[in-house]
């Protein structure tokens, strides 16, 4: 017979507490989402994939440094997982963003606590938008949405969105990047 671990336990082969281990992780989930949604927009298989992240994070947890950024780990275990995702997606002739992209939007996020600061910024900088924008903005990371088919939808054509979607990203980048230099002078 298994005898459970008490919350006090350490973690075998650790020297983080499991309960420590266990808060970071749960405390992370909202933060690990966002960057894997980050790194496949508009996928369906996101939920897989964050469910990979989270059971490699559990099997490692023994290579965790208690000390460091959990959040920068757990992000550099997520962006692996999203890699084997994807390698398994490209067998099947399924992927349609560049490594080169993907190793960009990966450097690109914080790994830091300030994921607030950049998500109050980035609500804030939505509001800012025209009604279509954030429309638009909706659509594209609405999972099981797609251009083309808002472009159907619309009477537009998809070309004319992602030209109105790569300034809307670009707006929304600026302001974003202006209120958190502000926020954190």
């Amino acid at each position: 017979m298994v005898e459970p671990m008490s919350d006090e336990a350490g973690v075998p082969g650790g020297d983080l507490p499991l309960q420590e281990f266990v808060s970071q992780l749960t405390a992370s989930q909202g933060r690990i989402r966002a960057f894997v949604v980050s790194l496949m927009p508009g996928s369906s298989d996101v939920s897989d994939v964050i469910q990979e992240t989270n059971l490699t994070l559990w099997k490692s947890q023994a290579r965790y440094r208690p000390g460091s950024n959990f959040l920068a780990w757990a992000f550099t275990i997520a962006r692996l997982e999203v890699l084997h995702h994807r390698t398994r997606e490209k067998r099947r002739g399924h992927v349609f963003i560049s490594d080169e992209l993907l190793d960009m939007l990966a450097n690109e996020l914080p790994a830091t606590d300030d994921h607030d600061i950049y998500l109050n910024a980035l609500e804030g900088c939505k509001s800012k938008l025209t009604e279509s924008q954030r429309e638009l903005i909706d659509v594209r990371y609405e999972p099981g949405h797609s251009l083309e088919t808002y472009a159907q939808e619309t009477g537009r054509k998809a070309s004319a969105l992602r030209v109105s979607l790569m300034r809307t990203r670009s707006v929304l980048r600026e302001c974003i990047e202006r209120s958190v230099n502000e926020h954190t002078a």
